[in-house]
C-alpha cells in the first residue's frame, strides 16, 4: 500500500506523549496550520480534534509511535474511517535536523506534519495486518524482557560466586547455569559452603531425584567437589550471599517455567499467521525468531527493497564518508534492535543446521573477518532471501556452495 502524494487535503502529525499528544494540521492547498493543540489521551478529546479535521476533507493522520502509548491514538483514527501512517524514529531524526528551531512537542508534531506532506513516500501505512500483529509484538517483548532478566541473574550469581569461592565460580561454566541441575543445586544448598556441608552422599541423592539428571549425578558430584576441594579458607560474609543465590536461584526457576509458557503463546498466536509457514521454511528461524521477525518487520510491502528492510534491522553495513576519507563497516545505531538480534541468532543456528550457511559462514572467516562480522555478513544475505520469499509468498529453496 502507497500513499497518493495529492490524495489529502489535510496532513496532521501527532507527537505521541504518555498523558497527552501535540497535533499539529496542515492544510495542503495553501500550507497552512489550521490547527496546533495538546490534547490529553482521552477517547472523547481524541475524537472531538479528529471531528473537527474532517470537516476540511480527506485527513491523513502520522504518528511517531504506533505502538505502545500509541495504541489508543491509532485505534480511534482507524475507527473514525481516517487513514493512518507511521513515520519512524530514524526518519523522524534524519529530516528534523533540516528544522533548526528549540525542540518542543509542537515543533516535533509540525516536523511530522509536514514531512508528511512533502515526503508521502516515507510514511509507512498502519494496515489491518499491524494490528494483528501488535499481540504478537507484546508477547515477543514480554519473552524477551523475561531473558534479559534471566541474564542478569545468572550474572548476580557468578558474581556472588567469586567473592565465596573463585574457584568453583570458574568451574561453573556459562552452560552449566541453563541446565535445570546447577540451580536446583543452588536453590537447595546456596553455594560452595552449602553443598560442602550436605556432602557428597546428600547432593548424590538430591541430584538423582531430578528429572533426567539419575545418570548424570556421579558425574556432577565429582565435578563440583574437585572444585571445592581447592579452598579451604572461609571467605567473610560467605553465608548472606548463598542466601542471595538461594532467591536469586529459585527467581530463575520460576521465571524459566514462565518463558516456557510464553514461548507457547507465542507460537499459537504465531501460527495463526500465513507467513509462519513462509519464514520457518528458513534454516535456522523457529517459532520465537519468526515471531519475532513478522512481528517487527509488518507489513512487507512498507519496505521499498530488501536494502531498506536490511538498514530496518540493523543489518545493513552503514558508510560514512567525509573527503577522501571512508568509514564503511559501521555498527547501525538507529536501527530496530529486536529485529536485528533475531536476524543475527538466527543466521549463527542456521550455520550449524544448514550447509550453505556454514559454508558461507567460514568463507568470511578465511577472507579475514571475525566472527561477528561474519554473522552480520550472513544476517544481511539472509534479509535478501527473507524480503523476497514475504513479498512473492514462497517457500525456502536450499542453496548450492560455489567458488
Amino acid at each position: 500500500m502507497e500513499y497518493d502524494l495529492l490524495a489529502y487535503d489535510i496532513y496532521a502529525g501527532f507527537g505521541v506523549g504518555k498523558f497527552s499528544h501535540h497535533v499539529v494540521a496542515i492544510k495542503t492547498n495553501d500550507q497552512r496550520i489550521i490547527l496546533s493543540e495538546k490534547i490529553a489521551q482521552e477517547e472523547e478529546v481524541i475524537r472531538g480534534v479528529l471531528k473537527k479535521l474532517k470537516e476540511f476533507g480527506r485527513v491523513l493522520a502520522v504518528v511517531d509511535q504506533k505502538g505502545s502509548v500509541g495504541c489508543l491514538l491509532v485505534a480511534i483514527i482507524k475507527d473514525m474511517g481516517i487513514d493512518a501512517g507511521f513515520l519512524t524514529p530514524s526518519d523522524f531524526h534524519t529530516f528534523a535536523k533540516g528544522y533548526t528551531e528549540i525542540k518542543s512537542d509542537a515543533k516535533d508534531a509540525y516536523i511530522i506534519a509536514d514531512i508528511a506532506m512533502r515526503f508521502t513516500n516515507r510514511i509507512s501505512p498502519i494496515a489491518d495486518f499491524e494490528e494483528k500483529a501488535e499481540a504478537l509484538r507484546t508477547l515477543t517483548s514480554f519473552r524477551e524482557m523475561l531473558v534479559r532478566d534471566n541474564t542478569q541473574a545468572k550474572n548476580r550469581i557468578r558474581n556472588l560466586l567469586v567473592q565465596i569461592h573463585p574457584v568453583f565460580e570458574a568451574c561453573i561454566k556459562k552452560e552449566h547455569l541453563e541446565k535445570p541441575a546447577y540451580l536446583h543445586i543452588f536453590k537447595q544448598y546456596g553455594g560452595p559452603y552449602g553443598i560442602r556441608r550436605a556432602g557428597k552422599k546428600r547432593l548424590k541423592a538430591f541430584i538423582s531425584k531430578l528429572p533426567y539428571y539419575g545418570k548424570k549425578a556421579d558425574s556432577i558430584v565429582e565435578h563440583i567437589f574437585c572444585a571445592l576441594s581447592q579452598q579451604t579458607v572461609h571467605l567473610p560474609g560467605a553465608g548472606a550471599r548463598e542466601e542471595a543465590i538461594k532467591s536469586l536461584a529459585a527467581a530463575l526457576i520460576l521465571r524459566e517455567r514462565e518463558i516456557k509458557e510464553v514461548e507457547e503463546k507465542i507460537k499459537t498466536s504465531y501460527k495463526n499467521f500465513p507467513e509462519s509457514i513462509i519464514l520457518n521454511s528458513i534454516p535456522g528461524i523457529g517459532n520465537v525468531f519468526g515471531a519475532v521477525i513478522l512481528a517487527e518487520v509488518g507489513d512487507i510491502s512498507q519496505y521499498k527493497d530488501a536494502g531498506h528492510l536490511a538498514a530496518y534491522g540493523g543489518v545493513a553495513p552503514s558508510k560514512r564518508q567525509s573527503g577522501t576519507t571512508l568509514n564503511r563497516g559501521r555498527k547501525k545505531v538507529k536501527c530496530n534492535r529486536q529485529l536485528r538480534n533475531a536476524f543475527c541468532e538466527s543466521a549463527w543456528i542456521s550455520v550449524r543446521c544448514d550447509d550453505w550457511s556454514a559454508w558461507f559462514y567460514e568463507k568470511k572467516r578465511t577472507e579475514g573477518k571475525k566472527h561477528r562480522q561474519a554473522i552480520l555478513a550472513l544476517a544481511r544475505h539472509r534479509t535478501d532471501i527473507i524480503y523476497a520469499m514475504l513479498k512473492t509468498g514462497s517457500l525456502y529453496e536450499p542453496k548450492t556452495m560455489t567458488r
